[in-house]
């Protein structure tokens, strides 16, 4: 099993090449998925057949010789009640968060990926568990690899949240109709574009000697003091680039960090969240 060329040139990543190579790591050792017995039907084991007038043994192991597929759900018929008929795991967390991922980067290939990586794909179903370890180990490798990539691409975050979950109540919300709404009293500056970035953010002013912003508290941003209009000067969310500096939240619910200014005194990139 292999992601899709294009998957890959997509991504620009080299990808493991399930069921082709020998397993590096057994379930349950090392970084691994949980290596709980796939759920199957249980069965019992059957004789392996039943002798002709020859002396010849013969028939599909449930003993009638009719060569059909036992009870059990062996379809060999030796018996042995093979674990890859009808059996499933659950599909990790890691691989359902690398689906969401995917599904934002390459919306195109995700029909063909969750057949793989998703919910009774075939990664987890009438598989091994080196097949099975492998595509656990290809989710987390290549969601790391995509944050470092597409480093603003909220769906491949550790921590994610949508639009609907933002509390309107706070500031650094989006401009709806042109507008925003006051903030702790003060009217917010709708920002649209702002400095020639996609999407639109309300911007609260500083306030005080010391040109406080106020927090929010569903990121990781900082409100910083940020820019001046007629004399007023008005704060942004100032994010990191990379979203695994300093963790959580990297933009509001349904935010984007778009990359702008200067980098802090460690190179690190900062940018301005926006709602696009």
């Amino acid at each position: 099993m292999r992601l899709s060329a294009s998957v890959s040139s997509v991504l620009g990543l080299v990808l493991l090449g399930i069921g082709c190579t020998e397993p590096t790591d057994e379930l349950g050792t090392g970084t691994s998925m949980d290596s709980t017995t796939p759920e199957t039907d249980a069965g019992t084991e059957t004789e392996t057949g039943t002798e002709t007038e020859t002396g010849t043994e013969t028939g599909d192991g449930d003993g009638d010789g009719d060569g059909d597929e036992d009870e059990a759900g062996d379809e060999d018929g030796d018996g042995d009640g093979d674990d890859t008929d009808g059996s499933c795991w659950d599909a990790p967390e890691q691989c359902l968060k690398f689906l969401l991922c995917m599904g934002a980067i390459i919306p195109d290939q995700l029909e063909a990926l969750e057949e793989q990586y998703g919910e009774g794909g075939s990664c987890w179903c009438d598989s091994t568990n080196e097949i099975a370890q492998e595509c656990y180990e290809t989710c987390v490798s290549e969601v790391a690899k995509a944050v470092e990539t597409y480093p603003t691409v909220n769906e491949c975050h550790e921590s994610y949240c949508t639009i609907d979950e933002l509390d309107p109540d706070q500031p650094y919300g989006p401009v709806i109709d042109g507008q925003c709404p006051d903030y702790s009293g003060a009217q917010q500056l709708p920002l649209i574009s702002p400095f020639g970035l996609p999407g639109s953010v309300c911007a609260p002013p500083c306030s005080g000697l010391a040109s406080y912003c106020a927090p929010h508290p569903q990121t990781s941003a900082v409100g910083t003091c940020y820019l001046t209009e007629n004399n007023t000067n008005y704060c942004v969310n100032r994010c990191y680039v990379d979203s695994t500096l300093i963790g959580g939240t990297q933009c509001p619910c349904g935010a984007t960090c778009q990359p702008h200014g200067n980098p802090d005194g460690e190179g690190n990139a900062r940018g301005v969240c926006t709602f696009e």
